[in-house]
């Protein structure tokens, strides 16, 4: 459900590997799907064409029976998504969210029920270079686990066995609670600096100044968790600035957002640790400020059809 650049990725793959596999999306990736299969390219190469349907109208899906849905939308359409999904989901259905950011998980066991509800994270890369095609960036961890039990259970780890066998680096967490605060610091420190400069990973961690200001504000975001009690297993600074290093020739998700003119998942990054920080009495200045600059540049973006996000990122493109 959300057919983008993951969502694609990952149900091309499980495709490839003999899963029947159902792509929901927008209407020009769509088409192209169901002309002429999806093509995985990058670091991945496939031509998918088997066990893969793709369609754009839900009710067209009323009568199949999914073991598991991938919810792969964005942060901000994950709640909506779920209602529009809720008619799928049997007894025996999981939903498996798969977004950057804190409280996901929790808006969607609203509409769904926790027991439905899977969480996972990833480190893999992919963009949608045109209809039809996805370009695979980055190969990293998928941590799949169960947001409100540390017992895990059978059809969680058969789930992570699929993926797997899809040529998936998938592991199952016990805590996936914490490995979502891990994630999320991360791109707390990345994506808004990228967003608001136009710069490439490398070249944030490249200037002293930036880098120094990306430290502090991750430095922020785990006085949060600490006073929340979550137990970070990694150093989140060190890991917000490898992944930087590896990524070094891409561009955020959180500018590419901007460039498209579309809205960005800041609320549930940089603004879930201003809100969950006001709540604890954390003082988090640096997430605040990056906070209001990202919506504003949102705004300005779409009002301006772009035009603006051409011209100040023409050197990135």
């Amino acid at each position: 459900m959300g057919a983008g650049a993951i969502g694609s990725l990952f149900g091309g793959l499980l495709a490839e590997n003999g899963n029947k596999v159902i792509f929901i999306g927008r209407q020009p990736h769509i088409e192209k799907i169901q002309k002429h299969g999806l093509k995985i390219k990058g670091l991945i190469e496939k031509q998918v064409s088997k066990n893969i349907r793709a369609e754009t109208n839900l009710k067209n899906l009323l009568t199949e029976n999914f073991d598991l849905v991938l919810l792969t939308v964005k942060a901000y359409d994950a709640k909506k998504a779920s209602i529009q999904i809720k008619n799928l989901v049997k007894k025996k259905t999981f939903v498996l969210c798969l977004q950057n950011g804190l409280g996901v998980e929790d808006e969607v066991s609203q509409i769904l029920g926790k027991n439905h509800v899977l969480r996972a994270v990833t480190f893999n890369g992919a963009y949608i270079d045109k209809p039809g095609t996805v370009t695979c960036t980055g190969l990293g961890r998928t941590l799949i686990g169960e947001p409100y039990s540390q017992n895990l259970k059978k059809e969680t780890l058969g789930i992570v066995k699929v993926f797997e066998e899809a040529g998936f680096l998938a592991e199952a967490s016990a805590n996936i609670s914490e490995e979502v605060w891990i994630k999320t610091l991360v791109n707390v420190g990345i994506n808004p600096y990228g967003a608001l400069t136009g710069k490439r990973n490398g070249e944030l961690i490249e200037d002293s100044k930036i880098r120094e200001l990306m430290v502090d504000t991750v430095k922020e975001g785990v006085k949060v968790a600490e006073k929340m009690g979550i137990n970070l297993k990694e150093d989140p600074i060190r890991l917000m600035l490898k992944t930087a290093e590896a990524t070094a020739k891409n561009l955020n998700s959180m500018l590419q957002d901007l460039i498209k003119g579309k809205k960005t998942e800041i609320d549930y990054l940089n603004g879930a640790i201003v809100k969950l920080g006001k709540k604890l009495g954390v003082a988090t200045p640096l997430n605040r400020l990056l906070t209001v600059l990202v919506k504003s540049f949102e705004e300005r973006f779409r009002r301006e059809n772009q035009i603006w996000s051409l011209n100040i990122h023409q050197k990135v493109l």
